[in-house]
């Protein structure tokens, strides 16, 4: 479910864009009503689970390697996207395998509007990995503080 759909958004005056980075913001920020939370900055995850290697561990785990370069493969097209900033989370010891693309609400309202595309490409090709299970995505904010 799209995390704003019980946000009351504030008016954005035209006269008032965004402030720099490191700075308050010049615009009132979209709030969840009831807990105080407010964001202009939405991400969409694409995650999975990874095989260890013999050890248990990441270091020689083949499915890794090859999700890390299903990433590779789409890591332009997820950069161009307007205002992304892309994360790539790995976890060790759980065998998390994550990318986050996460935008201010209006690029990501754009980008959902194109079915979050190559994001179906993405999950294809990463259940198609021996190795890979639970190929999910979430929306969610994502706010710096």
């Amino acid at each position: 479910p799209d995390p704003r759909s019980s946000v009351i958004p504030p008016p954005r005056p035209a006269s008032h864009p965004p402030a720099a980075a490191g700075r308050q913001h010049a615009f009132a920020m979209p709030t969840i009503p009831g807990c105080n939370i407010s964001f202009d900055k939405v991400a969409r995850e694409i995650r999975c689970k990874y095989a260890a290697d013999a050890s248990g561990g990441p270091a020689d785990s083949a499915s890794l390697k090859a999700a890390e370069l299903v990433v590779q493969e789409f890591l332009p097209t997820l950069k161009a996207l307007p205002n992304a900033e892309v994360t790539r989370i790995m976890c060790g010891g759980c065998h998390d395998f994550k990318i986050v693309v996460n935008q201010p609400c209006a690029d990501h309202d754009a980008w959902k509007e194109k079915a979050f595309a190559p994001e179906a490409d993405i999950v294809a090709k990463l259940k198609a990995i021996d190795g890979v299970s639970a190929v999910e995505t979430q929306e969610y904010t994502c706010q710096p503080l």
